[in-house]
């Protein structure tokens, strides 16, 4: 189900397809990981190691500044409980904003970046100012696109939605112990909370933080994902495939099969792919969003893990954790066919067991 606007927002990047093979992306790969205190910075042209910027702690969490015309990206650390503010032009360290707890995700809303934080006093916090306090530990949270309202998960087995623009929380709703992701959908008038323990999915309803439907699930919702077009694709323990959810019409569409073990995805536009890790088997599965069928089955490395796509959807960066490196496939280079497979074009150690990856313009 490929939607009109989908296909209109992939126009404008016809141009950059016409560009030499394997000319690479005008930008940076900061990639970071779970042993080492930096970041690492890969130069997307030259598919090279540029260097690395020293931090306080390990960094599991990468963020762009909300203004794409400011050259900053933040790395957040649960171990210094810090954001590190970088330039990522001169690829120096400028200063480190001490947080209030230890950040679990960051999300942008409405040009401010709120952080999900653990600890004695766990809250929604923006960066730097007075945050939001939570009844219990949180496990993920998202913000809506259209209005200044979040939505957290909770350890206890609740939901609390909170009001960002003035900084209040609304009574917490019980769900049950085993939740895990949580996506608002795209007009933020309905959330989609993942219930690991039930192997659902709970529909909730913004404006009267109210349950509207469970959608029984054939598998555990460890992995959510949505597309351009408004489709939520599921991925987790219990069965090798990737459910694909309508949340416009609150259905679950497919189960389609998919690598073994599925677990990490990211998308891209133009062709409307969707790329998953299959960590056990060492590959990436790719997805055709507009047939729903798998194309390509591509070896990426030892436990392949998060998955980034150059904003020229040229190509897919693939952090493989055991094997310590990014392997980078050319997303073009992917015909599909009858032997559904493609090259890998390069592979760029990057350090041990490498975590999160952030993709920067050059200009």
């Amino acid at each position: 189900m490929i939607s009109r606007r989908t296909l209109l927002a992939g126009l404008p990047l016809l141009a950059a397809c016409d560009k030499q093979p394997g000319a690479g992306y005008r930008g940076f790969a900061f990639v970071s990981t779970d042993d080492a205190a930096s970041l690492v910075a890969v130069d997307l042209m030259a598919f090279a190691v540029k260097g690395r910027i020293a931090l306080p702690a390990p960094a599991p969490l990468l963020v762009r500044h909300p203004d794409v015309r400011t050259p900053l990206l933040y790395a957040l650390s649960p171990g210094s409980r810090s954001a590190e503010e970088i330039d990522y032009r001169s690829r120096k360290r400028l200063r480190s904003i001490k947080l209030g707890g230890e950040p679990v995700a960051v999300r942008e809303s409405q040009g401010v970046l709120w952080c999900l934080l653990r600890g004695p006093q766990p809250q929604v916090a923006p960066l730097e100012g007075r945050g939001i306090a939570l009844p219990a530990q949180p496990v993920d949270f998202d913000v809506s696109a259209r209005s200044p309202m979040a939505c957290a998960t909770l350890a206890n087995g609740s939901v609390v939605f909170l009001d960002l623009k003035e900084r209040r929380a609304f009574p917490p709703l019980a769900l049950g112990e085993g939740l895990g992701q949580v996506r608002f959908r795209s007009d933020g008038k309905l959330v989609m909370a993942a219930d690991r323990a039930r192997r659902q999915l709970t529909v909730l309803d913004v404006a009267a933080q109210a349950v509207v439907t469970q959608l029984p699930l054939s598998l555990s919702p460890d992995h959510l994902c949505y597309d351009n077009g408004g489709q939520l694709f599921v991925t987790g323990e219990g069965r090798d495939a990737v459910v694909i959810a309508y949340p416009y019409s609150t259905e679950i569409a497919q189960t389609a099969l998919s690598g073994r073990k599925p677990g990490t995805m990211a998308v891209s536009t133009l062709p409307p792919y969707l790329f998953v890790a299959n960590p056990q088997a060492g590959s990436v599965s790719v997805f055709d969003i507009a047939t729903q069928k798998v194309v390509a089955v591509i070896g990426a490395g030892m436990e392949p893990g998060n998955i980034a796509v150059t904003p020229d959807q040229q190509y897919a960066l693939v952090l493989n954790r055991a094997s310590g490196d990014m392997a980078v496939i050319r997303i073009p280079a992917i015909t599909g066919g009858r032997n559904k497979s493609a090259p890998l074009f390069t592979m760029i150690p990057v350090g041990t067991r490498p975590g999160a990856v952030l993709i920067t313009p050059s200009d």
